[in-house]
């Protein structure tokens, strides 16, 4: 009979318990599932190798130059501190600057006059395509709307130029310079001839990855979204410019080669989906507001369950 009684009560007990486990929020983690983002970055590429062979004439000062990207990405957090991500993004292949040696220049009053200075060059040799970054990433709080996150992947390029192309595609690319040499005084007019010339070779049929290693911070906004702010390096494995140079006036050439390695700095704007979530989640409550400001602000609650 004591038995008998005790069974309502493991009943009710049990009952009790399962209503109040029913009854807890689900984890509104923003490091959780499907992800898509925009993203920006700025690029600080490393400069061009020049390699003198023949002549007298000073090898080209090789410069630093930059670049950008703009994307999309898409990501997916299979557990609490790794994800993976694919991205698309327009931007920067590949770009190199030099300034160029002037040992003389042509003066119409006096002839040949040294100079012996490098004259800067006004702009940069730049290509701009459609790059594929796929990484995978590791995140970790530091407190509740902070994370320390790092990120290791590659960045395929060169997809669309070899559909383009085909396999056995060249692109051939030069950046040269003149100097004016004669004067036609009845026609007011300077006649030039080259002085110097870089003549580059890049297969665009090959399709190449580069290595990208990347650390940073994530903040997590009001409303679940996430902010990032990366810096990383992008390694190049090969060349992907090789050619030669040539001064014409004293026969002095060489080589110089682009790997295109470059420092970046990232920004990013991460759409977790975790608004809509608590959204969904406070409507099906039985709770009642007085305006949709206290609801709003019910949500915003919900959200640091996590």
């Amino acid at each position: 009979m004591k038995k008998q009684k005790n069974i309502p009560l493991t009943f009710l007990f049990l009952l009790f318990l399962f209503s109040s486990y029913a009854q807890k929020p689900p984890s509104f983690y923003p490091y959780q599932g499907f992800h898509i983002g925009i993203t920006g970055q700025a690029e600080f590429i490393q400069k061009p190798t020049y390699i003198a062979l023949i002549g007298a004439e000073p090898v080209p000062m090789p410069r630093w130059t930059y670049g950008w990207e703009v994307g999309v990405e898409l990501s997916y957090h299979f557990a609490k501190y790794f994800g993976v991500s694919v991205g698309i993004n327009y931007g920067t292949a590949f770009s190199y600057n030099r300034d160029v040696y002037l040992s003389s220049f042509w003066d119409a009053q006096f002839g040949w006059q040294e100079i012996n200075r490098y004259e800067p060059s006004l702009s940069a040799m730049s290509v701009k395509e459609i790059l594929f970054p796929f990484k995978l990433e590791i995140h970790y709080p530091l407190r509740k709307n902070l994370f320390i996150m790092a990120d290791v992947g590659i960045k395929i390029k060169g997809v669309f130029q070899r559909l383009a192309y085909g396999k056995d595609g060249i692109g051939v690319y030069e950046k040269g310079s003149d100097i004016a040499v004669s004067y036609d005084s009845a026609t007011n007019t300077y006649y030039c001839e080259p002085y110097y010339n870089d003549y580059g070779v890049r297969n665009v049929g090959k399709i190449s990855c580069n290595l990208l290693l990347g650390v940073g911070l994530s903040y997590q906004l009001p409303y679940g979204d996430l902010l990032r702010f990366t810096t990383g390096v992008n390694v190049s494995f090969n060349n992907i410019i090789e050619g030669y140079y040539k001064y014409y006036l004293t026969e002095s050439y060489g080589t110089f080669s682009v790997k295109n390695d470059f420092i970046y700095t990232q920004l990013s704007y991460i759409h977790t989906f975790k608004f809509l979530k608590a959204k969904k989640y406070v409507k099906k409550q039985d709770w009642t507001f007085s305006s949709k400001k206290e609801r709003r602000k019910k949500i915003l609650e919900v959200l640091k369950v996590w």
